[in-house]
């Protein structure tokens, strides 16, 4: 395990610098106006406040992903980096991987208090709390693994997802997989199409997947079992979002789609006049797509009729939606610009803007009223929370 030295300092909205005294006599105390590009005054209009900043010598993070007090992450070298959600303080660094595979995801068993890398033909296994790897104990925790290096029986091509102690992904010759990480093997596989390209996704006990060829399926998780099969018009390269017993589809073929989740009947679609490659976001009732060189677009999530019902189209946000503030309006990052915009739900009209010219990752805690965590191009990462929160 790898120590390295870490800087990590606290700062809110009354950030200050240092105070001075003049020849004249006069006392001044010049307050920061932006940490790592970020403009204080115009985060303070978002209604955000800044938690921590952590300046640390991890370079060039990637795959980085929450867990309910971790932020876990690989830099340069192919560590795995772990750092607390409470301080931003760096706890442990581990290698993986060793530039040999190819890295696709993280996931962490929060019962067993371990974290997963998955790679295109190993899964690597570590203690959330330390980065040990693991090993055999008299007494282990339910669900816990002692196999740290678990070889894949079938290649994996797409991040993984976890579902108690089984990663799901897809592999280069289009199966869905179930690895058991607690006893190290592959327990089944459904064959999706030639190849899989997308993460599936789950609700309950329902798999849905995607292929490249546009197939897209429901699986039952214990049985792994089709539940439904359809073939689409064209491949889906956006993860689907399942929410109240539908699956919603942002397609290629520039269709919108919602789908029992149990019968595979359509609810409805929407033909827009692009392709979709970013996965659709349900807020209430409402559904939220964004629609490349169109703008975000709003949808009825429940729509009365077969065609789909658009509400409106804000052509000025182009960004996704990470999650929702107090006030219940969205806040959308757009990745390409470089911007964090407010949007009111009702007409889509923008109620606040903060350009983060420096940022190059966006990631919240919560779908709703979460707090931001900022990866900056000089390997900052900044925490920010809502000024309502206590």
């Amino acid at each position: 395990m790898r120590k390295i030295p870490l800087l990590c300092f606290f700062a809110t909205v009354g950030l200050v610098c240092f105070s001075t005294l003049s020849d004249d006599k006069v006392n001044t105390t010049p307050t920061i106006g932006s940490t790592h590009g970020v403009n204080l005054a115009e985060l303070r209009d978002l209604s955000f406040r800044i938690d921590w900043v952590n300046q640390q010598t991890a370079k060039d993070l990637r795959l980085t992903t929450l867990s309910d007090d971790a932020l876990f992450a690989i830099d340069e070298y192919d560590h795995l980096v772990c750092y607390g959600l409470d301080s931003g303080s760096w706890r442990w660094s581990s290698p993986v991987g060793n530039h040999i595979y190819r890295l696709l995801g993280i996931n962490t068993n929060e019962d067993a208090r371990q974290v997963f890398v998955n790679s295109d033909s190993v899964i690597f296994a570590f203690e959330a709390d330390t980065g040990n790897l693991p090993t055999h104990t008299a007494n282990p925790i339910k669900g816990a693994t002692d196999k740290a290096v678990q070889k894949l029986s079938w290649s994996a091509n797409t991040p993984a997802i976890i579902s108690d102690t089984t990663l799901l992904y897809g592999s280069r010759n289009g199966e869905l997989v179930w690895h058991d990480c607690s006893i190290g093997f592959s327990s089944q596989t459904y064959s999706i199409a030639d190849t899989m390209n997308t993460p599936p996704a789950l609700s309950g006990n329902v798999v849905v997947a995607t292929g490249g060829n546009g197939s897209l399926a429901a699986i039952d998780l214990k049985r792994a079992r089709a539940l439904w099969l359809i073939q689409l018009l064209d491949a889906v390269i956006a993860t689907p979002t399942i929410s109240n017993g539908t699956v919603y589809i942002a397609g290629t073929d520039q269709y919108l789609r919602a789908i029992d989740l149990y019968s595979g009947r359509p609810r409805w679609k929407y033909l827009t006049t692009a392709e979709l490659t970013d996965s659709p976001t349900i807020v209430g009732d409402a559904l939220y797509q964004r629609v490349p060189t169109v703008g975000l677009t709003c949808f009825s999530a429940f729509a009365p009729d077969i065609t789909g019902e658009k509400r409106w189209t804000a052509e000025n946000v182009h960004g996704v939606v990470v999650t929702t503030t107090a006030n219940n309006r969205l806040l959308c990052w757009d990745i390409n610009n470089r911007v964090l915009q407010e949007v009111d739900t009702k007409l889509g009209s923008i109620t606040a803007t903060l350009p983060l010219p420096t940022v190059r990752e966006l990631l919240a805690d919560s779908p709703k009223n979460g707090s931001l965590y900022l990866i900056t191009d000089d390997d900052a990462i900044i925490k920010l929370i809502p000024r309502l929160s206590k």
